[in-house]
């Protein structure tokens, strides 16, 4: 099992924004982790299931069910193929709405709150946004160069850019007096 990174402990970010190749980036890597697993299990059953229908059928070609049965097992492998990339596909297709969502975010080393920033004119025709609370302690937290992807049980990931942490690990470099 693939260990969590932890998050730094911070105060509110400044607003920040997500971009696209992080969120390529960083789903991919939640597939990998929660997706991708199951369904490679699932081509090695199904084709192994395959295997022996094929024999099935060399060896005896009068009965019909083998065939329908080949047919199967070839339509549940290329799903099991396709849908991961067709889910990519339409994440990536929502993302483009989210491209100038602005984001402020506080960790406080128990618990992440993620919050959307409204400007003034949406904030008065819409109703607030609740804070997505991410338990850090049940979360699944990787370290990216750029970002980090959180990961709250298979149910959704964020992405949290590194450059928009106020961290003490970037050192303001000292003049030499």
């Amino acid at each position: 099992m693939e260990q969590t990174t932890k998050l730094p402990l911070f105060d509110e970010t400044a607003p920040y924004t997500i971009a696209r190749a992080y969120y390529q980036e960083g789903f991919r890597a939640y597939q990998k982790r929660f997706v991708l697993r199951r369904n490679r299990i699932m081509m090695g059953i199904f084709f192994l299931l395959l295997i022996s229908f094929v024999a099935a059928a060399a060896a005896d070609p009068d009965v019909k069910m083998t065939y329908f049965l080949i047919m199967l097992c070839l339509a549940a492998l290329f799903l099991l193929w396709y849908n991961p990339r067709k889910q990519r596909r339409m994440v990536m297709d929502a993302v483009k709405e989210l491209a100038d969502d602005q984001y402020t975010a506080i960790c406080d080393g128990n618990l992440l709150r993620i919050r959307t920033v409204l400007e003034d004119a949406e904030a008065d025709n819409q109703t607030r946004v609740p804070e997505s609370r991410i338990a850090l302690a049940s979360a699944w937290v990787k370290e990216f160069p750029a970002f980090y992807l959180i990961c709250k049980g298979r149910e959704i990931f964020y992405i949290l850019p590194k450059d928009a942490i106020p961290s003490a690990d970037h050192p303001t470099p000292e003049k030499d007096t």
